[in-house]
């Protein structure tokens, strides 16, 4: 197991937090200090170091004085609510669109870097979009042997130009891996092409690939008229309308669905490129999203069984956690 740095390099912030998320996993969560070390990937002698530092420096008082407690404790709702495996929150004080992005891919960040830090870590597979983006932005580098990142959707866009918001050949150089990029439409021209591009051999070596993951990470699109769909150019704004007067919300890797997460009829769903849902469920699924636009979206991917972890911001959580099953 690779430890986590605690040298000079990290922030008293950082260090702060850890020593605050160790403590609420101790105090307040009832997790042994063993159980710590793995979840966070520490050894046992620096969880009991991390402790004794958030006595000291007054993080454990008579409550943990840090925002990342109030954090944790939406997380664990959020994870009691909708079955999550894996939930983050990031603390936000205060609501602009920048700030929660910003929230969202620190603390995407930190989990990613906990996930690398897994022995026999064989590879990750990845959406694409500005929070993934962000998230692997904010991960140091890393050396792992036999390490591959997998693309889980189509680059193309309409006029043949890639989409920038793919970070898979990003998190790839960090890591030493190998990339796997899909070099194709996210939505093929029609279910000929799209059944076509299901019998190659370069879709099932994806699909090989992609078995060989841990982790899929993942964004959670919203729907407007200047979505990224729209804004980035994988669908005319013609077809927006229509998809928003049947209903949809949001999509997942193109997937477009209705607020129950499921699956509208639209032609527009018959020419995605990506894994199907019953495919992308192989792995553990995690959704990187938040921010306002997207509520309705992480609401309805959630309730359709696409994420079983959530990476979110504080005020993203708390509508959740509002909202009936």
């Amino acid at each position: 197991m690779n430890e986590i740095d605690l040298t000079s390099e990290h922030t008293m912030d950082e260090k702060l937090e850890l020593q605050a998320k160790i403590a609420w996993l101790y105090y307040i969560g009832n997790v042994t200090q063993q159980d710590i070390a793995k979840q966070l990937s520490l050894s046992r002698p620096t969880v009991q170091r991390m402790l004794s530092l958030a006595l000291e420096n007054g993080v454990v008082q008579v409550k943990i004085d840090h925002t990342i407690a109030s954090s944790m404790d939406l997380a664990e709702r959020l994870k009691k609510k909708f079955k999550l495996s894996e939930c983050e929150v990031a603390p936000v004080e205060e609501a602009t669109a920048g700030q929660i992005d910003k929230a969202i891919a620190v603390t995407g960040g930190r989990f990613l870097e906990q996930v690398l830090r897994r022995a026999k870590i064989s590879g990750i597979a990845l959406g694409t979009g500005r929070a993934i983006r962000g998230m692997c932005h904010e991960v140091s580098r890393h050396h792992l042997d036999d390490f591959k990142v997998v693309s889980l959707a189509g680059t193309v866009v309409l006029d043949g130009s890639f989409n920038r918001y793919d970070a898979s050949l990003s998190l790839a150089d960090k890591t030493d891996g190998k990339y796997y990029i899909l070099s194709i439409p996210l939505f093929a021209e029609n279910l000929e092409d799209r059944d076509y591009w299901y019998s190659t051999r370069t879709y099932r070596r994806q699909l090989g690939c992609y078995t060989d993951c841990q982790v899929a990470l993942i964004g959670v699109g919203w729907l407007g008229e200047v979505c990224p769909l729209v804004e980035d150019g994988f669908i005319t704004i013609d077809v927006m309308y229509d998809l928003l007067r049947k209903g949809a919300v949001g999509d997942v890797l193109g997937w477009v669905f209705d607020e129950q997460g499921r699956v509208i009829k639209h032609p527009i769903n018959e020419c995605v490129t990506s894994f199907t849902q019953g495919v992308l469920l192989q792995r553990p699924v995690i959704g990187v999203a938040g921010g306002a636009r997207k509520h309705r979206a992480i609401l309805a991917a959630l309730r359709g069984g696409w994420l079983n972890g959530l990476i979110t911001d504080q005020l993203t959580a708390e509508f959740l956690l509002s909202q009936a099953d």
